[in-house]
């Protein structure tokens, strides 16, 4: 389906990881200029700046933006990544609202390199997050990615091993965990077990082989996940049924969303844009 889109902010590197702050502004990370920004008002200011490539955020349990570094690739178009100098580790990072920033985890385990890539906040309080390692490398030389959960200390323990390339994830309301594959076009939901180690999930919904899920949130009784290089956005029952897919355009890679007044704001990676639609 093709809506109207609102352009907030354009120019921008690789934005991702949209989040509706209290104060009323929309903050979104810019991979490919590692900084955190944040609109309001038709005004963009700068947050912080990053070592690495910050990646998917969320507001954490104590009120500050809690990101995923990757620790340095951002995409530059279809095919070509820019690498950060230097790199670091992959990790998660607390930005607290004065500005001023810390890397919150401890080392991550698995295979490296880890590139913590979304994360959301679990029932008691921690954070879970998906960890797609070297997505970088293609074919054979991948060797998959996992789920991780962050305690409030920021000690790192392994939940999965998983299968294509983890992505976006969510708590659906009857207290299982929904991630996305975006290799695979699929969702995978796991019974969440308070932090302890997964089972092994259960398939909830495949999408058309065009369609690579990434960061998605619900909103009342509908999940909206984005699509990135299908630049389409999906519109989900919480049934796992598709309802919509809102077409964002040619080129566009939507890259994540938030709800923010009545709207449904979508970062656009390959478009460098901030944009809104009505929900």
């Amino acid at each position: 389906m093709t809506r109207e889109f609102t352009v907030h902010a354009e120019g921008l590197g690789f934005p991702e990881g949209p989040v509706a702050l209290p104060d009323g502004s929309v903050a979104f990370v810019d991979l490919l200029h590692a900084k955190v920004r944040a609109w309001k008002d038709g005004e963009t200011r700068l947050l912080a700046e990053l070592p690495g490539a910050p990646n998917g955020m969320r507001i954490g349990p104590d009120g500050a933006l809690y990101i995923c570094n990757n620790g340095g690739l951002a995409p530059e178009g279809k095919g070509r990544l820019k690498v950060a100098d230097p790199e670091i580790d992959g990790c998660l990072m607390r930005l607290a609202a004065d500005g001023t920033w810390s890397v919150f985890t401890g080392p991550l385990p698995g295979a490296k390199p880890s590139r913590p890539n979304d994360l959301v906040v679990t029932p008691e309080g921690a954070l879970v997050f998906t960890d797609p390692q070297n997505w970088e490398v293609p074919g054979a030389g991948y060797h998959g990615g996992q789920l991780l959960l962050a305690g409030p200390d920021g000690a790192v323990t392994a939940l999965r091993k998983m299968t294509g390339f983890p992505n976006g994830l969510l708590f659906h309301p009857d207290g299982s965990l929904i991630v996305g594959l975006s290799k695979e076009h699929r969702f995978v939901r796991f019974d969440w077990k308070g932090g302890a180690p997964l089972d092994e999930g259960a398939e909830w919904l495949r999408l058309d082989d065009g369609f690579a899920p990434d960061g998605m949130i619900r909103h009342g009784d509908r999940i909206y996940s984005a699509g990135s290089l299908g630049d389409r956005v999906a519109v989900i029952s919480l049934d796992g049924e598709l309802i919509e897919m809102i077409e964002t355009g040619p080129g566009t890679d939507p890259t994540n969303v938030c709800v923010h007044g009545g709207r449904l704001w979508i970062t656009l990676g390959f478009a460098g844009q901030l944009v809104s639609t009505p929900i």
